[in-house]
């Protein structure tokens, strides 16, 4: 359960952290011409590798 909470801490902190800087985000989005729905996707895998690796090294 603490890992968990340590993670949701960690993404909700760098959520509020890039928060500022949504405009240049979509911007960069657009120029790459990635639909949202891709970058929905993309994120989804990156999430599944960083918790996977995460898990590699508590394990």
């Amino acid at each position: 359960m603490k890992i968990i909470s340590i993670y949701i801490l960690i993404a909700g902190s760098l959520y509020l952290l890039t928060k500022p800087y949504k405009h240049k985000i979509d911007q960069m989005l657009k120029n790459l011409n990635l639909s949202t729905f891709d970058a929905l996707w993309l994120s989804y895998v990156e999430g599944m590798a960083i918790g996977g690796i995460i898990m590699l090294i508590i394990s």
